[in-house]
């Protein structure tokens, strides 16, 4: 905390610490897995250091952005980043925001009890990068190919209401929607608990746009903000209900489906190896399964910290 209100004084001081000419603009979707930055927005903590979060509904509106040049910074799944890094973007990771761990969720209707009675289903998934890696891995459980169901493209506001009138017979979809699904009856039947350390979300930063010094302020803002999550959530808890429109019930069985990406989740993920294995499964499975155009080399999104603490 006083570290953070240190580095927000000197920047107020010097007429704001970024340098760059205007503030570093930053793409998110509204997801809990994000929410130190949300917190930060919201404390005015982003502005004096050189920041400007804007949201977008969905991550293939954060993807548009970026590739329009209309963002320097994004909040991504590691798949979605390879394919962004894929277009030709010199990127790199600047730390891990949350590991899913339950927090994405494949639920069912009640005559659905196992993953191969979803042959010559509908599956309604959201269209993005995330949602075809989910289904795939769905497929992969289930002995399945992807001409053996029927995929709907849906947005998430509409998961709930297509399973209400059954227009799917399951919907790939967020543990926050667990308890209105519920009430339909639906049951959960996979979730990213049985795809360890795979849907890895975190942010990444342009090198051509985003200095080294910037980078290190942005991730001293995340661990600050998360730490000030950790140790107060009575206070940071509302402020996610508004921001996020999730109800105390929502927001809590999401979170307990998330590990929160911490300084030192994010040192042992890099000493260990675990996120370069991560990224190499990942770069080979998208490419085997034709989810990635090309091979990219993927350990160049590692930044090697120059020196400071990652």
């Amino acid at each position: 905390m006083r570290s953070v209100l240190l580095i927000i004084f000197l920047c107020m001081s010097l007429h704001g610490c970024s340098d760059e000419a205007d503030p570093l603009r930053i793409g998110s979707n509204r997801w809990l897995g994000y929410a130190p930055l949300y917190v930060a927005d919201d404390l005015k903590w982003l502005q004096p250091s050189g920041f400007r979060l804007l949201e977008y509904p969905n991550t293939g509106g954060v993807l548009r952005a970026f590739r329009n040049g209309l963002l320097d910074v994004a909040m991504l799944t590691l798949d979605e980043t390879l394919r962004l890094q894929a277009n030709g973007y010199d990127l790199e990771i600047l730390l891990v925001t949350n590991i899913s761990s339950g927090a994405d969720v494949l639920y069912a209707l009640p005559s659905i009890q196992t993953l191969g009675e979803l042959r010559d289903r509908r599956i309604g998934v959201e269209d993005s990068a995330l949602g075809a890696f989910f289904l795939a891995r769905l497929l992969d459980q289930a002995g399945l190919k992807l001409r053996d169901i029927e995929m709907v493209s849906l947005a998430v506001h509409q998961h709930l209401d297509a399973m209400r009138t059954q227009h799917v017979d399951a919907v790939i979809t967020f543990a926050s929607q667990g308890p209105e699904l519920a009430a339909l009856g639906a049951q959960p039947l996979l979730d990213s608990r049985a795809f360890p350390n795979e849907i890895i979300d975190v942010i990444v930063a342009d090198r051509q746009r985003v200095s080294p010094e910037a980078r290190r302020r942005l991730q001293a803002l995340w661990y600050e903000s998360l730490q000030r999550w950790s140790h107060n959530p009575k206070f940071v808890d509302p402020i996610l209900h508004k921001r996020l429109g999730l109800t105390p019930a929502e927001l809590e069985m999401t979170r307990t489906g998330l590990h929160m990406g911490d300084r030192p989740l994010n040192q042992q993920l890099r000493e260990n190896g675990q996120l370069l294995a991560t990224l190499r499964w990942l770069h080979d499975y998208q490419l085997d399964r034709k989810l990635l155009p090309h091979a990219v080399n993927y350990t160049n999104l590692l930044g090697r910290c120059e020196g400071q603490p990652c």
